[in-house]
């Protein structure tokens, strides 16, 4: 709204510029300075790309665009690992005026195609073959069914499937096209896509500005941190968030595009890496690899949670063989991290509180029930750094946008207060569970986790022979403890009778998506079908 972008543009939130600006001031005044560096896994190196380079390929990729066609408000998507390249073909969507649309490159053909015929896209980006995926022949294969799409570009082997090459503008063709001569993205205009997982309800595209994705001036530089790293792809919001903040001076980020913990500990330890972001998933496939074999990461100096609250067994095993100092951060797509904890905070306190907001942002607490610990709130959020609206992929409809209840949005999580000035995650509105008392699934999840023979669980409703619905515990674990046996160990916990499963289920693994959020909605269409399967 008009009255809150003045607001924001005067406390310095906003800007009339963007991360365009940004890296043209940056290659002029520090052309040799590292902006970020790519781990490529396939060809084992290193690539470091200086601010002159990046200045440059987003010119050269940004004047490919236009002699395609690509106009202003067209989107560009694309399915591209955790490369420079990718940070590359962002910015020069903001210099060409086309909207980005990046898609995890974990989706498969299926969703891929319906994110390209939802969003428009008049281009795609993707890699010829990646981790063996052929990309480039998929979307040969779906290009008949998309009649908005009029360029399949390729990143490799274009000419194997007759896509347009994108490699000459990346790697040395000067810009065909004059930085005057085209027609960039302002500070407010829509600039990206983001999709949502969708695990508990229909997935969404995210819609951003680059005054969105800015959302509050970058801080000055630690001096503690010389390296940053981030595990996520180039498609969810941190590491898209980081990948344009790139394009200041500042902490060089590293980004690797191998999930693999081994080598993200190799990385960590040949880089010195001082500050890694990263998943609770991760985090914990990071600390079984150190356990298995050690290397030094002397180096860290903080690690930053987000994605998912942090179980306590995680954040004990992350302090005793990664780093002492563990923050955990709470944001979405919908508004990048709102929520932190500090590292002056207790040790222990990442696993109990998801934080306090920051200056840049407010927060309102709706009632939503009670636990048997005290009452539960859906929160709101609102500030610079949330997005501009929300659409239904499948649907098309504006699910929310900030002209809406004077831009508060409603996140879908319920909370409590923490008891010491910020707020401790309960569970996540769709995935409530309880009839007169709600379950704090968090908390339950967390205790199942503490469990010596469980490797995983999540908690999901489940209809009892009563009518009532009760928790059902999902569990991944060699041993297979019944539900006798669960319910005393989160007895032993001081968990209420009201928390107690009343269902136990065992599979060989969860459901998850790259940041290792639980696909529930998936999990329990899988249960139920399991259930009513005829026996014998």
């Amino acid at each position: 709204m008009p009255d809150a972008a003045r607001r924001y543009r005067e406390q310095g939130w906003w800007r009339d510029r963007t991360f365009s600006d940004d890296l043209r001031d940056s290659a002029a005044e520090r052309p040799d300075e590292t902006a970020l560096l790519t781990w490529r896994h396939r060809e084992g190196r290193l690539v470091a790309l200086s601010f002159g380079e990046f200045d440059a390929r987003a010119d050269a990729v940004a004047g490919a665009l236009r002699e395609l066609g690509v106009r202003r408000g067209d989107v560009v998507a694309h399915q591209l690992p955790a490369w420079w390249e990718t940070a590359v073909l962002m910015v020069a969507c903001i210099r060409a005026g086309a909207v980005v649309a990046p898609l995890p490159t974990l989706f498969g053909p299926f969703v891929t195609e319906r994110v390209l015929a939802a969003t428009g896209a008049v281009a795609c980006v993707v890699p010829d073959e990646w981790d063996g995926v052929p990309h480039a022949r998929q979307l040969l294969a779906q290009a008949p069914r998309l009649p908005s799409l009029r360029h399949r570009v390729v990143l490799g082997d274009a000419a194997a499937t007759n896509a347009v090459g994108l490699d000459d503008a990346l790697y040395g063709r000067p810009a065909a096209v004059r930085p005057n001569d085209l027609d960039p993205l302002a500070a407010d205009d829509v600039g990206a896509l983001l999709m949502t997982s969708g695990t508990t309800g229909e997935p969404q595209l995210v819609v951003h500005s680059a005054n969105t994705l800015y959302g509050v001036p970058r801080p000055a530089p630690v001096d503690s941190v010389r390296l940053r790293a981030l595990t996520s792809g180039m498609a969810f919001v941190a590491a898209f968030r980081r990948a344009l903040h790139a394009t200041s001076p500042g902490v060089p980020t590293l980004l690797s595009d191998s999930r693999d913990p081994g080598g993200w500990l190799d990385l960590i330890e040949r880089t010195g890496v001082n500050e890694l972001w990263t998943s609770p998933r991760t985090l914990r496939d990071l600390t079984e690899e150190q356990r298995r074999r050690a290397r030094d990461v002397s180096s860290l100096r903080s690690v930053c949670s987000f994605g998912g609250p942090l179980p306590r067994v995680t954040l004990s095993a992350v302090r005793e063989g990664l780093c002492p100092v563990v923050r955990n951060v709470w944001g979405m797509t919908e508004c990048g991290n709102v929520l932190a904890t500090s590292p002056e905070d207790p040790p222990e306190h990442a696993a109990r509180s998801l934080g306090r907001m920051g200056r840049a942002g407010e927060v309102r607490l709706e009632p939503a029930g009670r636990t048997h610990h005290g009452e539960v709130f859906r929160l709101h959020v609102r500030g610079p750094a949330v997005c501009l609206a929300t659409v239904g992929r499948d649907s098309g409809r504006v699910h929310w946008s900030t002209h809406d209840d004077e831009g508060w949005l409603d996140t879908g999580d319920l909370v409590a207060p923490d008891g010491t000035g910020g707020l401790r995650f309960v569970g996540r509105a769709a995935e409530r569970i309880g009839d007169a008392w709600q379950v704090p699934v968090a908390d339950v999840e967390d205790a199942l986790l503490a469990h010596p023979g469980i490797e995983d669980a999540v908690l999901v409703p489940w209809r009892h022979a009563d009518g009532r619905e009760t928790p059902c515990a999902v569990l991944v674990s060699e041993g297979r403890p019944d539900l006798e046996e669960l319910c005393g160990h989160l007895r032993r916990l001081g968990l209420h009778e009201s928390c107690l499963p009343t269902r136990v289920e065992h599979v060989t693994a969860l459901p998850r998506t790259e940041l290792g959020k639980v696909r529930r909605k998936e999990l329990l269409a899988r249960l139920r079908e399991r259930a009513t399967a005829p026996t014998g």
